[in-house]
């Protein structure tokens, strides 16, 4: 028989604020795609490349919250959590993709020469960018951190991520801009402050790059069942309290997080006199503790007498063969 349960309950806050990201992430595009088309600059085009990338990680980011929320099938019996991680797999993955293309149209700047217009206009609009991206990441983290979404935490450090790129590129716009002409040179060449452009627009590309990595890091680590120490401390920490006082011991205790809930299970020993039904409530109440403080938790417990416990772990120990048993 399949047990069927449903994923965590459609958060309409959640929604709202990754349609905010969708819609806001739509506008910059347009906004930084005409910035470059009148100034030519390379850092902004790195800027707006970032933000198509942003826009279509944030599109399969929306897709991902409305199938996490899906009740579990038999085709999928521990439900749809897991997309939490591809999700933001895939988001870094398309970061250290815009990236690299921003690397490739840089270099291509430095060796045939930037050719700059409206500097001044580019400046002001990287510094409109820089503001609302800052806002939204930091609103979309907060959100996410709140109601334990790492999609839309994700999309908030990809924000802030597009909005350091926007700071990198004032920076290089108002050095341009501002930079003596003549206070570099060696001989009869002169740096040209232009150059600061696609040198900013590297930089830009490399702390992508970086964003990228620590996203993917995150997801592989989240699809390979990792948890977070903090995590497995507090839980671990729960269950010892909440057995202390219930006067059971326990062993066996497994912790995941599969995006947007925690499984956790455990083997309860109680006194051999105890009978099943007063160990279920215990068990229940134990229960009850961890998804209080964990909402939405699966929680899976053993029942175990004291005295098949030490008999049965004792026979598994000896049943055990090694390697090295085999070859003598």
């Amino acid at each position: 028989m399949t047990v069927s349960f449903s994923g965590p309950r459609p958060d309409r806050t959640l929604s709202r604020a990754m349609a905010l990201s969708l819609g806001i992430g739509v506008l910059m595009l347009v906004i930084k795609s005409s910035a470059y088309l009148v100034t030519n600059s390379a850092a902004i085009f790195s800027d707006a490349a970032e933000s198509v990338v942003h826009v279509v990680a944030v599109g399969f980011a929306a897709y991902s919250l409305r199938l996490v929320t899906k009740r579990s099938d038999r085709s999928h019996p521990f439900g749809y959590d897991r997309i939490s991680f591809f999700s933001a797999g895939f988001e870094g993955a398309m970061i250290i993709l815009a990236a690299v293309f921003i690397l490739y149209e840089a270099g291509l700047k430095f060796v045939h020469g930037p050719q700059l217009a409206e500097v001044d206009l580019g400046a002001i609009i990287s510094g409109l960018v820089l503001l609302v991206n800052g806002v939204l990441g930091a609103f979309l983290i907060r959100i996410g951190r709140a109601r334990k979404s790492l999609i839309l935490e994700a999309n908030g450090r990809h924000v802030l991520t597009d909005a350091v790129t926007s700071g990198g590129v004032l920076i290089g716009l108002l050095l341009v801009l501002f930079f003596p002409k003549n206070w570099i040179h060696i001989g009869t060449w002169t740096f040209d402050p232009a150059y600061f452009d696609p040198i900013f627009a590297i930089l830009a590309a490399l702390n992508i790059l970086k964003a990228g990595g620590k996203l993917m890091v995150r997801a592989v680590r989240g699809l390979m069942d990792k948890m977070a120490p903090e995590d497995e401390k507090k839980i671990e920490g729960l269950l010892a309290q909440a057995c202390a006082g219930e006067g059971v011991e326990y062993h066996e205790a497994r912790f995941r997080n599969s995006g947007n809930r925690y499984w956790l299970q455990f083997h309860l020993i109680f006194d051999d006199s105890v009978q099943l039904k007063e160990a279920h409530r215990t068990a229940t109440r134990i229960e009850q503790t961890l998804e209080s403080q964990f909402p939405g938790a699966v929680i899976t417990t053993h029942l175990e007498t004291k005295q098949d416990h030490d008999k049965v772990h004792t026979d598994e120990e000896e049943k055990m063969v090694t390697p090295l048993d085999l070859l003598l």
